[in-house]
């Protein structure tokens, strides 16, 4: 597909918009007016999801408001007010004790207030460490809060779904360094009471003890004055399959009952980062509401973190909004992430900037584009009507590439590594399964990765045959790379659990009983020369693997810790105690008989800035690392989501065929999640989607706004799988699939 027929599509439908941004509401009843707080303490992907999903609300019209615009009196002309994340005490700090005083006496008027994390606080009592709180709500900011980031429990009492229509039982809602509310003394004119509380843990980052977070108040909601107030610990608004979570809010504080219209990418639409690390000037977010508004792009909001992971992978432009003064820009696209940024650029991708962030983003690069005060949409269009990007070949192999081969079955998959090992030209890779392991396929390969998935499956599948096969492997010369469930398999056997007691180290408990989250590691000395890395500490994604301690020492065997811990805890799976992995291995490495392996509990693998750990653990092993190899969107490419399932088929489809065919951008993964389907062209599933996916029940209104899912029935379960999606389009072979993508 040509650039230039996209841009000219884009103008045209351009054209068509209508200027106004109030949703359409029923003629019997007036649109709730919402403002959404914007300035300088209040940022991140919070930010733009509150003024990206109250744009696309029926029955609301949404205003940005800034400090000063709380000052003179805007809020009169308001029903709610919304305050997003962000910094609660710089919040407070810009609104100055004027500002506070007007929100405080917009609530006590009957006005609603509805804060994520620092709206939150800002709602709580003043303290030591969070001075100039509004102090409406009997709370303060618990010991236990400001822990790291990741996806916790939350437990909706039998109130919340009294008072707000939000179903009792556990929910998994993001949380980034938010309160925890601790009852305080009373207040006057406020009676507030706790419908949620949190039902796991996290604390990544610290060895200093802290409390618990399980069983405290994560969501707050209750009366002050006239008004009413719902505030909560966490960030429901970043995850699209927490959206009733936000319908609740507005239901309490409002009375009104809201409904998201929520955008579907359309087949050919350019796809955006939006940079949400500083805080947004009032031009910047009205500018973005019409982004929004004119639905001509498909924009994905982007922090410094996302850009780490490879998010410009998957971006045809970047949108830098006319932030207010601060520190990301350095140190994010133009910082650590310099160099891919400038990889961005060197593909062609566009960068553009406005405002106050132009003279830093200039200096970094002189290609990226200052957009104009006015007719933003236009210029943006208009620059893509230029040639196609270059499309980069995959490149050739070695002559005589090593023999890679990755496990695929029941119980392991894993994604990243294979796609390097795939596109590498150092490697030949293959992908195995238990029968190939029982049949002596073994037999030859120079590096075989063993993924994560569960450990008792695996151990399970490949059977006596197949284990004692994996055995004769490694101690008579193989190299084995484990990671997650591939450590736990050759660790030393627990009375919960069967392994192949290949290396002197065991996990200290069962697996699984701590959840998911980044962690902190750092590395030994012998880590640091095996791997190549510094001292540095990392945060690496955890994903439920082991934290391995000394076991029972094994003859003609030499693997030493390459890492350890720094975190306490990782408990956002249940509220269940756990064990403190401080100290504890976090990487192996070492020799097993005549062979060698490379062990790594957390997934360095899912974040692109700990590729390196990746690379060089290979090398460790072989001798030789897969060269980096950049399979960045083409301009116009089809976006896909390949569930690579656990089976050998699939993934071999996948990374011989799919991967490499240039009209697609395609992302793999082990599991579908609702926030993906917006922006997403096609679904291909070859196999049945479990529990754990929580887009399945989404599909269908994903088919019906124009997105298609593909099924591979080549079985019966498949078929019947197939037949619960309406409108899925049916292949019996993988390879009709790119033409049922296609398809018109």
């Amino acid at each position: 597909m040509k650039i230039q027929n996209i841009a000219v599509g884009f103008i045209a439908a351009l054209a068509m918009c209508s200027s106004a941004f109030a949703n359409a509401v029923p003629e019997t009843e007036a649109p709730l007016r919402v403002a959404v707080y914007v300035g300088e303490g209040v940022y991140g992907i919070g930010l733009f999801r509150w003024l990206e999903l109250t744009i696309l609300a029926d029955g609301i019209r949404v205003f940005p408001v800034t400090a000063e615009g709380v000052k003179t009196g805007v809020l009169g002309n308001m029903d709610a007010l919304v305050i997003p994340g962000g910094k609660s005490v710089g919040i407070a700090n810009v609104l100055g004790e004027e500002g506070r005083e007007k929100i405080k006496a917009f609530v006590s008027a009957g006005g609603a207030y509805i804060g994520t994390c620092a709206g939150c606080c800002l709602a709580m009592q003043p303290s030591s460490c969070h001075p100039g709180m509004m102090g409406m709500i009997p709370f303060t900011f618990g010991e236990a809060g400001g822990k790291d980031v990741a996806d916790l429990l939350v437990r909706f009492h039998a109130r919340a779904e009294t008072l707000a229509g939000i179903p009792r039982g556990n929910v998994r809602v993001q949380f980034r360094h938010g309160p925890v509310l601790i009852p305080s003394l009373p207040v006057e004119d406020s009676e507030m009471e706790v419908i949620a509380t949190f039902a796991s843990d996290v604390n990544t980052t610290s060895d200093t003890p802290k409390p618990s977070m399980a069983g405290q108040a994560a969501v707050v909601a209750g009366t002050y004055g006239k008004g009413r107030v719902f505030v909560m610990a966490v960030h429901p608004e970043y995850d699209l399959a927490d959206l009733n979570i936000l319908s609740g809010a507005f239901r309490y504080a409002t009375g009104r009952m809201v409904k998201w219209n929520l955008p579907q990418r359309r087949r050919g639409q350019l796809t955006f980062g939006v940079v949400c690390d500083d805080s947004f000037g009032i031009e910047a977010a009205v500018t973005l509401q019409q982004l929004v508004y004119s639905k001509l792009y498909d924009l994905i909001p982007i922090c410094e973190q996302d850009v780490a992971d490879g998010a410009l992978r998957h971006l045809d432009g970047i949108l830098i909004p006319d932030c207010l003064p601060g520190k990301t820009l350095r140190t994010g696209l133009f910082g650590r992430n310099l160099a891919r940024t400038r990889e961005f650029l060197d593909r062609e991708g566009r960068i553009f900037v406005w405002g106050r962030a132009t003279e830093t983003a200039l200096r970094a690069d002189p290609r990226i584009k200052p957009l104009p005060s006015t007719n933003v949409l236009n210029t943006i269009s208009a620059s893509f009507v230029q040639n196609s990007t270059p499309v980069m070949p995959v490149p050739k192999k070695v002559a005589k590439p090593l023999r890679a081969a990755i496990y695929a079955d029941k119980g392991g998959a894993n994604v990243p590594v294979a796609e390097m090992l795939a596109l590498a030209p150092e490697y030949e890779l293959s992908v195995f399964d238990a029968d190939d392991f029982r049949k002596g396929a073994l037999d030859g390969v120079d590096l075989l990765i063993q993924p994560g998935g569960l450990s008792k499956v695996q151990y399970r599948r490949l059977a006596v045959p197949g284990r004692e096969a994996l055995v004769r492997y490694i101690r008579n010369g193989g190299t084995y790379f484990g990671i997650c469930a591939g450590a736990f398999l050759v660790s030393q056997s627990s009375p919960q659990n069967a392994r192949l007691d290949l290396v002197p180290f065991q996990s200290d408990e069962p697996e699984h009983y701590r959840g998911w989250a980044p962690v902190q590691v750092s590395f030994t000395d012998d880590g640091c020369d095996a791997l190549g890395v510094s001292r540095t500490p990392r945060s690496v994604m955890y994903w439920g693997g082991p934290a391995f301690v000394p076991g029972t020492p094994l003859p003609d065997t030499d693997v030493k810790v390459l890492g350890q811990y720094i975190g306490r805890t990782v408990n956002t799976h249940s509220p269940q105690p756990v064990k403190p992995m401080s100290g504890k291995g976090a990487f192996l490495g070492g020799r097993v008989g005549k062979g060698r392996v490379f062990l790594t509990c957390p997934h360095p693998e899912k974040s692109e800035s700990n590729l390196d750990i990746v690379r060089n653990g290979i090398k460790f092993l072989t001798g030789t690392a897969p060269s980096a190899v950049n399979h960045d969107r083409v301009c116009g490419a089809v976006s896909v989501y390949f569930r690579v399932a656990r089976e050998k088929k699939a993934a071999q489809f996948y990374l011989g065929t799919l991967l490499r065919d240039r009209r697609f951008d395609v992302r793999g993964g082990s599991h579908l999640y609702t926030d993906a389907l917006p922006h997403l062209d096609a679904v291909v599933l070859p196999a049945p989607l479990e529990e754990e996916d929580e887009a399945v029940a989404h599909l269908g209104d994903f088919i019906a706004k124009g997105g298609r899912v593909v099924v591979v029935v080549d079985t019966g379960a498949k078929q019947r799988f197939a037949e619960t999606i309406k409108g899925a389009v049916l292949v019996d072979t993988y390879d009709k699939i790119p033409e049922a993508i296609l398809k018109q």
